[in-house]
């Protein structure tokens, strides 16, 4: 900042002295009565000449120590004001980045699949060195749907229940084998493949070559200090797969649905959330027709 070269203050005495009596002039004669329009002038130009001096002198100063001596030159009612200016500055800047800037992540959706309901394998990158081809053929169609829960955490989009099948796969190949289940339910209400239809599972030991094994994700223990609720959602997922199941002969129209629990004495799954849920469905085994059989040829007779 350059420096302002400011005359130095005439002391008002000598400046009175120095007029005579009856030039037009804002400042009064020595020894004249003062004028009320006169004083107030006399200060507004005095208010003036120390501002204009004070910057001169602050303008040689460092940045802070220039703007404490403006702020010591101002008024509080100033300082206010210029405070206030600051704050509606900032909240219009504030806003203008919100607008343009926040909203063009506030279009993106937060959950996307590459299917509104059905995953397949290759859409949750499954990976496939343990995969099986040992078929149900023996048995096809098919007549027993056992469901389990998966025991983990639960997942409510499309990337974290992804991640979770392929945690479940990961855990599955310490026993060198495929994903156990043919199918599992997300808690985001998508159906996502395991092996699929028409294929062995290893979900309940002694019926795996003769059923379909559904495992919904999350731990759907009531007796737990937090656990997993079945949605509507996960039902209405769970009955289209079904019907898929039916309408392309890989299932019996009057198949049986019945828990792991229901045929494993020592086997909580799958909790009792989503176990009294089953007990409602139309197609759970209330006849006790497989409930209460040993394996597949237990039931079938071969």
């Amino acid at each position: 900042m350059s420096n302002v070269a400011v005359p130095p203050i005439i002391p008002i005495v000598q400046v009175s002295a120095r007029i005579p009596c009856g030039v037009a002039t804002s400042l009064h004669c020595a020894g004249s009565p003062a004028r009320p329009a006169a004083s107030a002038s006399r200060a507004s130009r005095l208010r003036i000449l120390f501002s204009l001096t004070a910057i001169g002198r602050a303008s040689q100063l460092p940045l802070h120590t220039y703007l404490w001596t403006v702020l010591k030159n101002t008024s509080r009612a100033e300082r206010l004001s210029c405070f206030a200016a600051i704050i509606a500055l900032a909240v219009c800047i504030t806003l203008i980045l919100y607008f343009t800037i926040g909203s063009q992540f506030t279009n993106i959706p937060e959950d996307v699949a590459p299917h509104e309901w059905r995953i397949t394998r290759p859409m949750w990158l499954a990976d496939e060195r343990f995969s099986t081809n040992l078929t149900t053929d023996r048995y096809n169609p098919l007549e027993i749907i056992i469901i389990n829960h998966s025991a983990t955490s639960d997942c409510y989009t499309f990337k974290s229940c992804a991640a979770m099948v392929r945690t479940i796969q990961r855990l599955n190949f310490g026993e060198r084998y495929d994903i156990a289940y043919n199918f599992l339910i997300g808690n985001d209400g998508r159906v996502y493949e395991g092996r699929g239809w028409n294929r062995t599972a290893a979900h309940t030991y002694g019926f795996n070559s003769c059923s379909v094994g559904i495992g919904f994700i999350g731990d759907y223990r009531e007796e737990l200090p937090a656990y997993s609720k079945v949605t509507t959602a996960q039902i209405n997922r769970t009955m289209m797969l079904l019907e898929e199941g039916v309408r392309e002969g890989y299932l019996r129209p009057n198949y049986y649905i019945i828990a792991a629990r229901d045929i494993q004495t020592t086997n909580q799954s799958p909790g009792s959330n989503l176990y009294n849920e089953l007990r409602k469905w139309k197609h759970y085994d209330h006849d006790k027709i497989v409930i209460g059989k040993r394996n597949c040829t237990h039931f079938y007779g071969y």
